[in-house]
């Protein structure tokens, strides 16, 4: 690299200025250690640059570890040199970032809007995993106005959706191809020289074979060998970890029956805890409703559908079992106030048009009927009905202040121990009423303080706890940063609590907060003593998750601070939407072919003794031993990056837990 410093720096934006400085250039130049590091030309660099260039241009080399942050400043100007260089030897245009498309538009246009037009592109990543550096690409779309200015994210941001939500993993890969073929025209390797054709020594060589990751079976058998051919290209192995099972309870409430589908297992049995309800606890849920006038008879009308027969759509068979009504779902019945009644309270309308007063009117009268509701009817869980013609007073933003009525009355409600339910308009109208019910009851008897399921887990001794950073760039420096912590007591996923606290001495790398020893150490012991007060004992293993990786010091004080816990593992849960691994399967004539589902979902490949990735959502066999099923259909899923910090635990026992606790219901 070339090296250099500034007599007078940027006095903000300093990434801005130097993309400007360097626009229209064949230089790339980033911050990074307080000098400026380059690709391009000296003498380049001296006309962009002119008289501010402090000293001399020196050479410098870049080491492995400059590269291993995927955002990095290193990869940023590795990134931009090879998609300039790219760009200019296939002659295609490029956001001189990471983006190159195509010049003509697509074939298909029917999901662009009119005045739009789409053009198949790619993005560029770069990534380095156990001392290897790789290219990722990444088939997108890139949508221009018809003059051909790029749309604003509003307009592309859906049309991508609608478009690449149906390339799934076999047309993923044909985009890939496409691309690598475009990009890597020579075997074994291209070679792509930065600034183009200029004599320069810097180069990036690329080999042109694609990665491989071989994946075992979870209980053994037979597994299909890999060709001699594609052996080389076989980088990691890993395996596929047992689906989850959920324990429920039986229809006489006897005894506990395990099934890996949650709402097949509550039509089919009933809900864990029904033993309370068939012994006389709780053998009723009580709603309280909060509604404009105007909506009232809707809404009454909308909600005896809790207590219908109602079926899946066509294309929800492969997974939705029919909605069988409340009582039979959950045995007991959901009791349903009358408007008007002393469990139905009319919400008033704003008499303001503002949006700003009228957002904190409703919020206010929201919260004047959940008191009122509590005070005279003391509903188990209070649905708030949010017409559509109010759209308008869901919140507002202004330089000094942020309100959202949602989140207002959310937090009042938390503050006073209420579970409540918010529910739009538009909902009356959807096409998958039984989808939308099984979500409604669930969340219902949920917040009610029920438990429909929990977790097939022997490990009863172990306790989980999720960590959180908030920032609020209008606090004080020193009180802007707010720690959220969740607990989890058991391997079962039993006694979910959440706490937040301020971090009073926080660290910053880059924009990313960390804890300081001393805020760690007392976290720790929040942590400690919560876990004592709900189990009157300390768990023997403790597992802390975050999505930044742990300093040294938050590694010493929260093992200070959880003092008395015999095991701890600190695990680091990132996801990479760069990482799109296709999966395939063998096409009985010695090789492989793309397969029409995407990874299996519980697939884990180790990438090094630390880390390993994980996907927690993909295909799956456990509704049906004969038919794959992909939740959502949309594309192909990104897996988890999980690290290990500190801990003694085996990457693969840290993984069937993570998939455990993020299985989705629906």
């Amino acid at each position: 690299m070339l090296l250099f410093d500034l007599k007078v720096w940027p006095k903000d934006h300093v990434w801005s200025a130097l993309r400007e400085i360097t626009a229209d250039k064949s230089i790339i130049a980033v911050p990074f250690k307080g000098k400026i590091f380059a690709l391009g030309q000296v003498d380049q660099i001296k006309d962009a640059f002119g008289s501010n260039v402090k000293g001399p241009i020196e050479r410098t080399p870049v080491g492995p570890n400059d590269l291993a942050y995927d955002d990095g400043a290193m990869i940023s100007l590795m990134r931009e040199a090879l998609t300039k260089s790219m760009s200019e030897t296939v002659a295609l245009p490029t956001d001189g970032r990471h983006e190159i498309w195509k010049t003509e538009p697509r074939s298909d246009q029917r999901r662009c809007p009119a005045g739009y037009v789409t053009h198949d592109s790619v993005h560029l990543y770069l990534r380095r995993d156990a001392g290897t550096q790789y290219l990722a690409i990444m088939p997108t779309i890139k949508v221009f106005t018809k003059d051909g200015q790029p749309a604003p994210r509003e307009v592309a941001n859906p049309v991508k959706l609608a478009i690449l939500g149906y390339q799934h993993n076999k047309q993923f890969n044909q985009a890939v191809m496409e691309w690598r073929k475009r990009l890597l025209p020579t075997a074994p390797e291209t070679v792509y020289e930065f600034p183009r054709n200029c004599g320069s020594s810097f180069r990036f060589k690329i080999r042109r074979s694609p990665v491989f990751g071989e994946i075992g079976l979870p209980k053994g058998g037979k597994i299909t060998p890999t060709p001699d051919s594609l052996q080389p290209l076989v980088r990691y192995t890993g395996i596929e970890v047992d689906e989850p099972e959920l324990v429920f309870s039986n229809k006489s409430g006897t005894g506990l029956i395990r099934s890996p589908h949650p709402v097949r297992g509550l039509a089919q049995n009933r809900p864990f805890d029904y033993s309370l309800t068939a012994q006389g606890f709780f053998t009723g849920l009580r709603l309280g409703v909060i509604c404009a006038s105007a909506e009232s008879g809707g809404l009454h009308s909308y909600l005896q559908n809790a207590n219908r027969v109602l079926s899946p759509s066509q294309n929800e068979k492969d997974y939705l079992v029919d909605y069988p009504g409340f009582a039979m779902a959950y045995g007991l019945p959901l009791e349903i106030p009358q408007p008007g009644g002393k469990g139905w309270f009319f919400c008033p309308e704003p008499t303001s048009s503002d949006p700003q007063t009228g957002a904190l009117q409703i919020a206010s009268h929201i919260t004047k009927g959940i008191e009122a509701l509590q005070s005279t009817y003391a509903p188990h869980v209070v649905m708030i009905l949010y017409p559509s013609r109010w759209s308008n007073f869901r919140g507002y933003r202004t330089e000094a202040e942020r309100f959202d009525v949602h989140d207002f009355v959310k937090a009042f409600c938390v503050q006073r121990g209420i579970a409540s339910q918010f529910f739009d308009e538009d909902t009356f109208a959807d096409n998958y009423q039984c989808r939308v019910w099984w979500w409604l009851s669930l969340a219902l008897y949920v917040k009610s303080m029920r438990t429909p399921w929990v977790l097939n887990s022997l490990a009863d001794n172990t306790a989980f706890v999720g960590l959180g950073f908030s920032i609020d760039p209008t606090a004080e420096k020193g009180k802007h940063v707010v720690l959220g912590c969740s607990h989890i007591y058991s391997g079962k996923g039993e006694g979910l609590q959440y706490r937040l606290s301020k971090i009073e001495d926080p660290i910053f790398y880059g924009k990313n907060p960390f804890m300081s020893k001393e805020d760690a150490r007392r976290t720790g012991e929040t942590i400690r003593q919560l876990f004592f007060d709900a189990r009157l004992k300390l768990p023997e293993r403790v597992v802390l998750h975050k999505r930044t990786n742990f300093t040294a010091d938050e590694r010493e004080g929260l093992a200070e601070g959880l003092g008395g816990v015999k095991h701890l593992d600190m695990v680091e849960i990132q996801i990479d939407s760069a990482l799109r691994y296709v999966a395939s399967i063998p096409d009985g004539k010695g090789s492989f072919d793309d397969d029409n589902y995407p990874v299996r979902r519980g697939t884990v490949m180790k990438v090094d003794d630390f880390s390993a990735l994980l996907w927690v959502h993909g295909a799956t066999t456990a509704l049906h031993p004969r038919f794959k099923y992909f939740q959502g259909k949309r594309r192909i899923p990104a897996p988890l990056i999980i690290r290990r910090h500190a801990g003694q635990s085996e990457l693969r026992q840290l993984a069937e837990e993570i998939s455990k606790r993020s299985f989705s219901p629906i």
